[in-house]
């Protein structure tokens, strides 16, 4: 990245309010401009947090949206403002959120070289993130993340291959695997054009193989999901504890939008920012078949 625009950057993300607009970001190795979505703390909210806990670092949190969303649905939907209030209030911890658009990427490099959005998001977007933000990030215990949908799969993907947070939200998880052959043609196409067909190539980026590594981990899904998620994360979630992985998978009312997600996101921002301690896990019964 080119010195003026990491300055422009920096500054646009030090403004205070600068998180009601989309930002462009310039990626050297995607060779375009990608639009993103940051929430920064106030000064006043991170001064107060300081003072209270010396030398802690604070949260960053990346959000994956879904296929058909969005860095601006991280706003039109009132998650930024939430933490905004939150934070104002004393009832969260300050912390650094970045919502990304995924050009149907999966968050993943592409298999050809031509589009690397992994090391995008790991090697340009969160080191300039934590250069401009100085006390957030830093460490994989200082670094969560979370996504949706498509974004649900990223976040467990790249949780298992960087080892880079150590909590991840999965909200109603595309638990895809290879051959894709089940899947709507509009889906198989970027799956395809990103990930090798084969199981055994696949395994690498495979949910149900890696099982979002190590880091703690939450599953939700809202109980109505037109796709039939809700099954399918009761079943990832029987599968984990079968093979000792310990997961928290929640269901609750909903379908797969926004009127399920925008409250599960609300609801687990303090577990996400380590203003709460990982619970116990809670496995819904289901069949433990893969």
């Amino acid at each position: 990245m080119t010195p003026w625009r990491i300055l422009v950057l920096a500054i646009v993300l030090a403004l205070p309010g600068g998180a009601s607009a989309l930002e462009r970001v310039h990626s050297e190795r995607l060779k375009r401009d990608i639009a993103v979505a940051v929430h920064v703390p106030s000064p006043a909210a991170v001064t107060r947090w300081t003072s209270a806990h010396p030398g802690a670092s604070m949260q960053l949190v990346l959000f994956l949206p879904g296929a058909w969303d969005g860095p601006k649905d991280f706003l039109r939907e009132g998650i930024e403002a939430f933490l905004t209030d939150r934070e104002a209030n004393g009832e969260l911890p300050p912390s650094l959120w970045v919502a990304v658009t995924h050009h149907q990427s999966w968050y993943a490099d592409r298999r050809d070289g031509t589009f690397p959005y992994e090391r995008f998001l790991m090697d340009e977007l969160i080191p300039l993130l934590e250069a401009q933000h100085p006390g957030f990030g830093g460490t994989p215990r200082a670094r969560s993340i979370t996504g949706l949908s498509m974004g649900g799969f990223g976040a467990l993907n790249l949780t298992a291959r960087t080892g880079a947070f150590s909590r991840c939200l999965a909200l109603s998880p595309a638990l895809v695997r290879a051959p894709f052959t089940n899947l709507p043609w509009y889906v198989r196409h970027s799956l395809t054009r990103t990930f090798p067909g084969e199981p055994a190539a696949f395994a690498p980026w495979n949910p149900w193989e890696h099982l979002g590594g190590s880091a703690e981990l939450i599953v939700g899904c809202g109980t109505e999901d037109e796709h039939g998620l809700a099954e399918v994360c009761r079943t990832f979630g029987r599968v984990c504890q079968e093979r000792g992985r310990p997961v928290r998978v929640e269901l609750q009312p909903g379908g797969h939008d926004y009127g399920y997600w925008t409250p599960a996101f609300k609801q687990w921002a303090s577990w996400l920012v380590r203003g709460e301690a990982f619970t116990a896990p809670a496995v819904t019964p289901g069949p433990a078949t893969r």
